[in-house]
């Protein structure tokens, strides 16, 4: 009996403990901190959840911390920690005196104007060679050569004979006949003036330089017999020049004649050359691109013909716009896409329509934002990811597509090759699996094998699917992006 009662005060004295040490306060803390215990998930295989770090038992990748829900209005949460880690940065949708910039390639050219052919109408002997060597300066009246032709002595003789019976008309017909000739031979005014003076014909005649530029071609030595109306020095005035480029057709209605545009010369670094836009084609080449020209004075001609040019032209606009850095917008192909801050760690995808893009590389939000919201700038890749390990881990594992999968989960992401991207080289960074159109300038995109694109990365899993200009890792799974190689050395 004695031990019966000992056996149930123990009972009372344990209960009593037991409750003072559970109590309610005590099991929703320990509640709570379980709850805010880290779990791991795999990228790959959301259904593998463990609370320590490792190894998925399904893939053998490494297992990455387990996201945050999605929230109820569809946003995604992450905490402070997981955004610090992520490096995630935000920047306002601000007004911004924005410009539309066009960059093209071009090269200097002659103007067709400032090209000077030399040739003589008559035939005849060049007696004496004044300037001798392509690529020599010559200047306006400078001697080229002598020339020798028995047509041009007999037509100076004419024109003495006459001169000196010019009271007889007919004379007076005769003089104005071999004056004319000899004008038509290219005899210059003045000649024909000191002809006349003194009354002496000349065996040679003077052929002189019209203009100041440069031999581009010499086709005469001396002592050679020239016939009419062959070139015999090809001259060339590059004290102005001409800068063609070609643009696209969507960038015509963002040149006009007499607009400013820039233009540097790779071989001469440091310098900027000023123009204006002096011709635009009136037709289009079979690549849908057109023709234009700056033209550019070139004192000290630094310019010369055939050098490679790049040409910037600016349109400003007329007031100031929505803008945000072009980097927090996730195109596509099809959509533009950005994710906005609605608290300080909840944040939310929207569909944006942007426009021009600037100086700064900051671009027009058309529709979609406004003043004052917080976009995000950098890490805006890894938030896609989040939302979309969250509901495959809030459905049990299976991955519903969200309405941005276009971007991160192309429909043939099993093809490497089918990487698309703009024919135009300054939207280079719009990347696409498959066809679409390029949501910059709305250009059919194209297989990345036919341009001059420079190297972009991928995940060697099929079922990932980003495409990166830069070296990294994926997003999804945590797998270091490999180098996309033509041919499908990437299928894995």
């Amino acid at each position: 009996m004695k031990t019966l009662i000992i056996a149930i005060v123990c009972l009372c004295l344990g209960s009593t403990v037991a409750y003072l040490i559970l109590s309610p306060s005590t099991v929703a803390k320990s509640s709570a901190e379980q709850s805010e215990k880290r779990l791991y998930t795999c990228g790959m295989h959301p259904e593998i959840i463990s609370d320590e770090q490792g190894i998925c038992p399904i893939c053998n990748m490494r297992l990455i911390p387990k996201r945050e829900s999605i929230t109820e209005t569809g946003g995604v949460k992450i905490s402070s920690e997981t955004k610090q880690n992520m490096g995630l940065v935000t920047s306002p949708v601000v007004y911004y005196d924005i410009s539309k910039s066009i960059n093209v390639f071009g090269r200097v050219v002659v103007p067709e104007p400032n090209t000077y052919q030399i040739t003589i109408k008559t035939m005849g002997w060049v007696e004496r060679l004044f300037v001798a060597e392509n690529g020599e300066q010559v200047f306006k009246r400078q001697p080229l050569f002598e020339i020798y032709s028995p047509e041009i002595v007999t037509a100076q003789k004419e024109l003495l004979i006459a001169l000196s019976e010019s009271d007889n008309p007919s004379m007076q017909r005769l003089a104005h006949s071999a004056r004319q000739r000899l004008q038509n031979w290219d005899i210059s005014d003045d000649q024909l003036a000191e002809l006349e003076k003194s009354a002496k014909i000349s065996r040679t005649m003077m052929i002189r330089s019209p203009v100041d530029g440069f031999v581009r071609i010499k086709n005469i030595t001396e002592g050679s017999r020239v016939e009419p109306n062959k070139v015999l020095y090809d001259i060339v005035d590059i004290s102005k020049v001409w800068i063609t480029a070609q643009v696209y057709e969507q960038d015509l209605p963002h040149i006009t004649m007499n607009q400013t545009g820039r233009v540097v010369i790779p071989s001469l670094p440091g310098r900027v050359f000023e123009g204006r836009v002096s011709y635009i084609a009136p037709l289009l080449d079979n690549r849908g691109q057109i023709e234009i020209r700056l033209m550019i004075d070139n004192a000290g001609f630094l310019l010369k013909p055939e050098m490679y040019a790049e040409v910037t032209i600016e349109k400003d606009t007329k007031q100031p716009v929505l803008a945000i850095p072009r980097n927090a917008v996730i195109n596509s192909g099809k959509r533009q896409l950005v994710y906005v801050a609605e608290s300080e760690n909840t944040f939310k995808q929207r569909e944006i329509i942007t426009g021009m893009v600037g100086r700064d590389d900051m671009t027009e939000v058309v529709e979609g934002l406004d003043e004052g919201e917080a976009v995000v700038v950098s890490g805006q890749f890894l938030i896609d990811s989040e939302s979309r390990l969250s509901e495959a881990i809030n459905n049990g594992g299976e991955t519903h597509n969200h309405q941005h999968t276009e971007q991160v989960t192309p429909a043939n992401n099993d093809d490497p090759d089918d990487i698309h991207t703009c024919p135009m080289p300054e939207h280079s960074h719009i990347l696409n699996y498959g066809p679409g159109k390029c949501p910059e300038c709305g250009m059919d995109l194209v297989p990345i094998t036919t341009t001059e694109h420079a190297s972009v990365y991928v995940c060697p899993m099929p079922k990932c699917g980003p495409i990166m200009q830069e070296p990294g890792v994926c997003s999804h799974c945590g797998m270091t992006l490999e180098e996309h190689q033509p041919g499908g050395s990437n299928d894995k």
